[in-house]
């Protein structure tokens, strides 16, 4: 599973401070995927996987909500991860988190987990497919995932009004024209916009079902589902 490497980089101490700055909703995203955790899970306390946890931002937000989940943070990026370690701490609730330096791939795949979240990760992922079986086993039946990402056909004429939303959006927030540059040059070259009926599909295949959506801003799209019970688990 090729993951992007670009959260491995130094400069990754300043995703934190602009983030909000680049993504339309951002802070509105995290909130609405706390709801739809609450409203899934039914109140009741639970084990979640946060897959892309560098950051710490859908953590932060867990945390200062529901006191009671359980949340495992997993990312490869040391730089990320440090990060989001770092705002656990000041929370003192760093009891509350485990956390896995690491690909998915590489932490256990018992299903034990109740619930799934992975906001703005799976656009950088390659080969999305085997990243959702890797989600799909370590949920038990029935445990909803949560999943943003950059939506849409590259060349289609959507996603090129979308583009320049989002170049609109950046410039009222302050950011400088080379930022939105270096976004655009990354497309298709490290980041790779998810075409919905594609990720459906993938889904579908994954072991998902019930899926729907739940958030849109421009090209950021978010949707919950469940993972299914499939044959293998009757065995």
């Amino acid at each position: 599973m090729k993951e992007n490497q670009h959260w491995h980089d130094p400069v990754a101490e300043s995703y934190a401070a602009t983030i909000a700055y680049k993504v339309p909703g951002y802070q509105l995203l995290h909130e609405l995927t706390i709801d739809v955790l609450e409203t899934e899970l039914k109140g009741a306390a639970s084990r979640i996987l946060i897959v892309g946890a560098g950051g710490g931002e859908e953590i932060i937000n867990m945390l200062q909500r529901k006191e009671d989940w359980l949340i495992t943070g997993v990312d490869p990026s040391p730089s990320m991860l440090d990060m989001a370690k770092r705002r656990v701490a000041q929370l003192q609730m760093e009891t509350h988190v485990t956390w896995h330096e690491t690909a998915l791939d590489n932490v256990s795949a018992e299903p034990v987990y109740d619930a799934a979240v992975s906001l703005l990760v799976i656009h950088f992922v390659e080969n999305r497919l085997p990243y959702l079986k890797e989600i799909a086993r370590r949920l038990q039946p029935d445990a909803p995932l949560v999943l943003a990402f950059i939506q849409g056909e590259m060349k289609s004429h959507t996603f090129q009004q979308e583009l320049h939303m989002l170049s609109l959006f950046m410039q009222r927030k302050g950011l400088e024209k080379e930022v939105f540059t270096s976004f655009e040059n990354r497309l298709g070259h490290g980041t790779h916009p998810v075409p919905e009926d594609e990720i459906r599909k993938q889904l579908i295949e994954a072991g998902f079902e019930d899926i729907r959506p739940y958030f849109q801003a421009g090209m950021i799209k978010g949707l919950v589902c469940k993972r299914g019970r499939r044959e293998a688990d009757e065995k």
